[in-house]
């Protein structure tokens, strides 16, 4: 288990067809803990998404446009993993 103890964030979860559906899938087969972002109406497609992955992946509300928000959501995402 490669990534095992680590937590990796991945954005654009949005069908199992996308590389980063691919590539958290992957995640989670070696190990590792994802957490996934998403916006707008696209934040509700990341959620359904992330359960056909796992029930446990958390999905943070996260507009790369808007730094507030993005700090807001490296803070949460810092307090809840580590």
């Amino acid at each position: 288990m490669i990534l095992k103890n680590k937590t990796l964030v991945i954005t654009g979860i949005l069908t199992d067809k996308s590389i980063a559906y691919a590539s958290a899938k992957i995640a989670i087969e070696n190990g590792a803990t994802v957490v996934a972002t998403g916006f707008g109406k696209g934040l509700r497609i990341t959620e359904r998404a992330v359960k056909r992955l796992s029930e446990d992946i958390k999905v943070f509300p996260m507009d790369i446009e808007n730094q507030e928000e993005v700090n807001s959501t490296v803070e949460s995402i810092k307090k809840e993993f580590g």
